[in-house]
């Protein structure tokens, strides 16, 4: 069942994002790396909260099995754009054991429900270019490919 996110949810959390990260490390290690445990972990999402990030759970016999993390970010009105809401889906998460069963398709409308009800129009992810997975689930969740990004390692 989809659920907002509890302060007692953040361990079970933390240990998700820790397998994500997982992911992160063994495909970009110049970036990412696995030193934190997971009191650590689930202090920054702690913060991140704090700092204005919400999140969704998926959750089945009283154990996250899943999550998706974002931030709604105003953009204010320029000379060239009005302004509007938007909503930056930070990171989803689903324990792998429980994976292929529609739980990120279901925290991805959650969450589009979510914003919705708060006047967002639209929402943005952004996704390593090694995560097929992440892009396939956004592809059917409907989003269409607007902007890409490219990054240059210098060093």
């Amino acid at each position: 069942m989809i659920d907002h996110f509890l302060q007692s949810d953040l361990p079970q959390v933390a240990s998700l994002l820790r397998g994500l990260n997982a992911l992160h490390v063994q495909r970009v290690p110049h970036r990412f790396h696995a030193e934190a445990d997971d009191a650590t972990l689930a202090g920054m999402l702690a913060q991140d909260l704090e700092a204005g990030a919400e999140a969704l759970v998926y959750r089945a016999e009283g154990v996250v099995r899943g999550y998706l993390l974002w931030r709604l970010r105003e953009v204010p009105e320029s000379a060239v754009e009005r302004p509007r809401c938007l909503a930056v889906l930070d990171h989803i998460a689903v324990a792998p054991s429980w994976r292929r069963r529609g739980i990120a398709r279901r925290l991805v409308a959650g969450f589009e429900a979510e914003i919705t009800a708060r006047g967002c129009e639209s929402w943005v992810a952004h996704v390593h270019s090694f995560n097929g997975a992440s892009r396939g689930l956004m592809q059917r969740a409907g989003a269409a490919r607007a902007v890409e990004v490219y990054e240059k390692r210098l060093f």
